[in-house]
């Protein structure tokens, strides 16, 4: 529960202030006189902690009934994940046609797909899952820029595909989408944990609380920019190869430059380079739509890869918003993090 009082400050000796903490408060975090606290400064707030606070322990239960199957149940838990939860408990109806294979199934899955999360209890109709991981362990830019790398090299995959033919490249792409969502759905786990404790956004480096809103904007972008890279692969793949990659290839190159310049301008809070990529994606995006509505419906090409070369170049036009996006955070952030900025 959260508690508000008005407390008075008064000045002790000639350089000390002090205030009183109501004794029910007191009495709640189990401290006595005499005992030290912790006073930390966060931003424009002073937070007070008892040296012995254990971060808390968010539980929730899930009752699952019959008609459910296995990837609903992992849609539920993936909410109850990305929303903080430490204690995920799942109790099954005991109607539940082949119980035993969902619950095996629900196992492997969480286990695969949500970063931390083991088994610390199960019997033949409930499962209770733990999540083990600590923030310290990946803190928030690491777990960034770590998804960073992932979305990179996928983008640089796909446009080796185009160079090469070569459709196993395709293959690797589509695998590698569930490291990315894994580092995803870490990170907006992380963003959930700041709004609900302000300790852990002290932990993440978080010094305002709106730039929890920029950062899941990154998440979400560059999970999105994964997606596309696997919808190119796809594509790709179901055609068995492009035969004019031409059309396509140096919209795609230039997109994975806009990328990396937005992320570069995320890491240095760079509101020239951030205001660069916006302006580019800008006059990127209206070309990638002057070569969709002129030059490829005009081109004598096979009317199957036509629509494959149509969809590719839509996937390459939503990355550079994507990547907009992520500039637009990065000023966002910025703009969050100073009392005073000057625009030059």
């Amino acid at each position: 529960m959260y508690g508000f009082e008005k407390r008075r400050v008064q000045k002790t000796g000639s350089s000390s202030f002090i205030i009183t903490l109501p004794k029910d408060w007191v009495d709640l975090v189990k401290l006595k006189s005499g005992d030290y606290v912790i006073v930390e400064k966060l931003g424009n707030k002073l937070i007070i902690t008892p040296p012995t606070a254990e971060p808390a322990q968010m539980k929730t239960t899930l009752i699952v009934r019959p008609g459910i199957n296995s990837a609903q149940i992992l849609r539920i838990l993936l909410g109850a994940y990305m929303s903080g939860y430490n204690i995920i408990s799942l109790v099954f109806d005991t109607n539940i046609q082949d119980l035993a294979k969902l619950v095996s199934e629900i196992k492997n899955l969480a286990r695969i797909k949500l970063p931390g999360m083991e088994v610390i209890e199960e019997s033949s109709s409930s499962l209770t899952f733990k999540v083990l991981l600590n923030i310290q362990e990946l803190p928030l830019i690491s777990a960034i820029r770590r998804l960073h790398v992932i979305v990179s090299n996928m983008l640089n995959d796909v446009l080796r595909l185009l160079d090469t033919g070569d459709l196993s490249i395709a293959q690797i792409v589509i695998q590698r989408d569930d490291e990315a969502d894994r580092f995803h759905y870490l990170i907006v786990r992380e963003l959930s944990m700041a709004l609900l404790d302000i300790r852990v956004q002290h932990d993440l480096g978080i010094t305002n609380i709106t730039e929890v809103l920029s950062y899941r904007i990154v998440a979400r972008n560059l999970e999105r920019i994964a997606d596309h890279a696997v919808n190119i692969a796809r594509r790709t793949l179901a055609i068995k190869g492009i035969k004019r990659p031409e059309i396509v290839r140096d919209y795609l190159a230039r997109d994975i430059e806009l990328f990396e310049k937005a992320m570069s301008a995320l890491y240095t809070l760079s509101r020239k380079e951030a205001e660069d990529v916006i302006q580019k994606v800008k006059d990127h995006v209206l070309e990638i739509e002057e070569v969709i509505y002129s030059k490829l419906l005009e081109a004598p090409i096979e009317p199957r890869e036509k629509v494959t070369l149509a969809m590719i170049l839509d996937s390459i036009k939503r990355i550079a918003r994507y990547s907009n996006g992520i500039a637009e955070s990065a000023l966002n952030i910025k703009s969050a993090k100073s009392t005073e900025l000057e625009i030059k």
